[in-house]
């Protein structure tokens, strides 16, 4: 690594802006936390995914970075603490998780935001699990995590936030992928016979990649692709920019597989979430 790319970034600005937003009223915050991977929990992200390397001036792939109203940490492993002590500037403080007494991310908000204290985090940027987990142990010390409507760092990032990749979206050759889409689907919904489930999203850009057969070059490095797909015993649908799938791979995908917008996975479950609902209540 070049010795430029050990300099630290001043963050000073950045830090007054996000702790600004931590006073709108829908949020009233009193930490933010800024995890490292995008919304399919990749820890290779594209630029305009880089979020947490944006806010810290901290470049390794993996970390995790917890802003609140005095304080700015920066948790990482021992792969990254040479880099993080070079990259950060002084209104960061490194946290090296696995040392005696450094505590982990959530045990870190737990100790020290009780009593009323308000944690904000993008929804789509921590899987269901983890936010579950971390939303009761806050409620145990009187605490609360918020779901935020928007990023704020990329409030704060504003227009010089990278756009995201519009590479096309190629398709993979049967005679390298060994095994078709169309095998990938059916097989997939004898488990979800076999499970008694409605359906299956797939987030995990590498798994989409490789369910349809697809490759793509959002981010840096790696053949995946921004997407998401729903799959049920009738339908399937994979979330993409429909422009940059070349010609080549919508034939290769056929009329089985619809094609919608990349954002509109969020409306179409919830619309499904209410549709199931009905059709319950019907019964």
């Amino acid at each position: 690594m070049a010795a430029k790319e050990f300099t630290p970034v001043n963050t000073t600005e950045r830090l007054a802006k996000l702790r600004a937003l931590f006073e709108q009223d829908k949020y009233k915050l009193n930490a933010y936390v800024i995890p490292s991977e995008d919304a399919h929990q990749s820890e290779y992200t594209a630029p305009c995914d880089q979020r947490r390397a944006f806010i810290s001036g901290f470049t390794g792939s993996a970390g995790l970075a917890i802003v609140s109203k005095q304080k700015a940490l920066l948790f990482t492993d021992g792969r990254y603490f040479l880099q993080a002590s070079l990259q950060l500037d002084s209104n960061w403080t490194l946290m090296k998780q696995g040392l005696p007494d450094v505590p982990t991310w959530q045990e870190y908000l737990v100790q020290n935001f009780t009593n009323g204290s308000r944690i904000g985090i993008d929804p789509t940027l921590i899987t269901f699990p983890d936010a579950r987990s971390l939303s009761e142990s806050l409620e145990k010390v009187g605490s609360t995590l918020v779901s935020t409507d928007e990023n704020l760092v990329d409030s704060v990032w504003g227009k010089d936030k990278p756009t995201p990749a519009a590479n096309p979206v190629t398709m993979l050759a049967l005679r390298y992928s060994g095994r078709s889409h169309a095998d990938k689907i059916a097989s997939l919904r004898v488990e979800l016979a076999k499970l008694k489930v409605y359906g299956f999203v797939i987030t995990a850009l590498d798994e989409i990649a490789w369910f349809f057969n697809l490759r793509g070059s959002d981010v840096p490095y790696n053949p995946v692709f921004h997407a998401y797909s729903l799959v049920t015993k009738n339908d399937i649908t994979l979330y993409t920019n429909e422009s940059r799938i070349t010609n080549e791979a919508k034939f290769h995908l056929g009329t089985d597989v619809k094609l919608s917008p990349y954002s509109a996975i969020f409306e179409d479950l919830r619309n499904l979430k209410t549709k199931l609902k009905e059709e319950k209540q019907a019964r």
